[in-house]
Parts: C-alpha cells; structure tokens; sequence
C-alpha cells in the first residue's frame, strides 16, 4: 500500500487553499526513509524541482529532513545518492553549514567520495561514479570544516583521482588545518596531484608553505611550476624572492615562456604587496 506524500490522501493534503499546491514535510520525510525505492526517488526528484524554483528547506529541516536525506546516500541507487548529496549541499547553502544534523553527512559523502561505498572495479567505478564523486565533493566543501579532516586523510588514498579531488577541495575550503597536509602532498608521485596542492595551497595564503613551493619551483612539470610561482605570488612573501629569479633564470634559458609570465607575475605581486604595505 502506497503511503507518503505519493499516496492518494498525501496528494489530497497537499491541494489547499484554493487549490493552491502546497509541500507537506512530513510526508516527503515520510517518503525518504519508506522501503520502496522508487517512491524515495520520486521525493528526491520533487526535492530537486523545488531548488530550481528558490525552494526554502527551513521547515524541511526543522521537520527532520536532513537525517532523511543521509539515508538516501546510502540508498545504493547511483542518481539517488547523487541527488541527496546535492540537496544536503543546496541546505548548507541556503541555511548554514551549522545547520542541525549537516555535519552527520560528512561520513557517508566521504564513502561517495572516495568510491569506498560501491562494489565495482576500478575501471568501471571511473566510469559510472564521476557525476557522484562530484556532487559529493561539492557537498563537502560546502560544509567546510567538518570535512577537512577526511578530507586531509584522503589525500594519502591510493588512487591518485581521489588524492586530486580531496587537493582539490581543500584548496576550496580554505581551513588552516590543511596547510601542512597539503606541503606534504606537493610532493606526490602523480603530477596532476602536485599541480592541484600548490594551487590548494595558492588559495590558502598561508607562508608555512614558502620552502615546498620553492622547491616546486624546480619540478619537472611545466604546469606545477607555474601554480608554484602562482601560489607564492599569491603569499605574497619577500622570502620567495630569490627562489623565483631563479626560476626565471631557468625559463629564460629554456625558453619556457609561460613559466617566464608566471613568474614574472609571481614577483610584481609580491612588489606591490610590500608597497602596499608601506603605505600602510
């Protein structure tokens, strides 16, 4: 027997004055967490519309929905997951990510996010579970803080797509916490990882990590050069000086032009930082 909001007296509740379409909470919440998975995506795709129309979940939130939605992370429908995962991100947007029961999803987005939830190989898991990775990781950033900690312990992970992602979404986040993670990540194996931490660690402004971005400086991709030279320009720190004259020295030589760009940009930076600071 159909219950919930997609029951006949569930649709009946929902037309009231004058036939207005009003949302009952209780009834999507009811939905969410019943047994039958076609009546849980049903919800999660009225959820959705919602958002396209300015949808405001504080009543949703207040009614319990959060918890509801957890529980259809682990739904193990690919488009249901994605769906909750997007709607927890849509609620910490529109309310706050203090919002009670938000920091709860950390945990399960994790499992979505490093593909620790689903039984598939390799191979087909890079295939079918991108969109979800994403939305999970969108979700996590959005929550911040309590997402920095799995965050930082995921950039040790052995695939080098979930170290990039969690670089990634560290640099997003921006929380002091993931300086000294991230210097030690500069010098993974893989070099997009390397390229996205010394971009991380660009967005985080934090002069602890002056000496590995030097050291980047002098690394064998092109492009990890260049977001070094970026991230000191960004930091901002005389110190960085010398490292980078001679990084230029070196692209000059090798006619590495966009490194000389970069660079040179890195130094008017940190020029106009110091003059700025002059000023006062």
């Amino acid at each position: 027997m159909i219950s919930g909001f997609f029951s006949p007296a569930g649709i009946a509740m929902a037309r009231r004055e004058d036939q207005k379409f009003t949302i009952p909470d209780e009834l999507i919440i009811e939905d969410l967490t019943g047994p039958d998975r076609k009546i849980r995506q049903n919800a999660l795709d009225l959820l959705n519309v919602m958002t396209w129309y300015g949808w405001e979940p504080q009543a949703f939130v207040a009614a319990g929905g959060v918890p509801a939605l957890i529980t259809c992370l682990g739904d193990g429908e690919e488009e249901s997951q994605r769906l909750a995962a997007f709607l927890i991100g849509y609620i910490t947007d529109t309310c706050s990510p203090d919002t009670t029961g938000i920091a709860d999803a950390v945990p399960f987005l994790m499992r979505l996010f490093d593909g620790s939830a689903v039984a598939l190989s390799r191979k087909l898991l890079a295939r079918s579970q991108k969109k979800l990775r994403v939305a999970a990781g969108n979700t996590l950033v959005k929550i911040g803080a309590p997402a920095v900690e799995p965050l930082t312990a995921a950039l040790k992970h052995p695939g080098w797509d979930i170290r990039f992602n969690a670089a990634r979404a560290l640099g997003e986040i921006r929380d002091p916490r993931a300086v000294e993670p991230l210097m030690d990540a500069l010098r993974d194996s893989h070099r997009s990882v390397r390229l996205v931490t010394a971009k991380a660690l660009g967005n985080l402004k934090d002069s602890k990590a002056l000496d590995p971005l030097c050291q980047a400086l002098t690394d064998h991709t092109r492009m990890v050069r260049n977001y070094a030279a970026w991230a000191l320009g960004e930091i901002g720190d005389e110190r960085a000086k010398a490292s980078l004259q001679k990084a230029f020295k070196h692209a000059l030589m090798g006619g590495d032009l966009s490194s000389q760009f970069t660079i040179n940009a890195a130094l008017e930076q940190i020029d106009e930082k110091k003059y700025h600071e002059y000023r006062g």
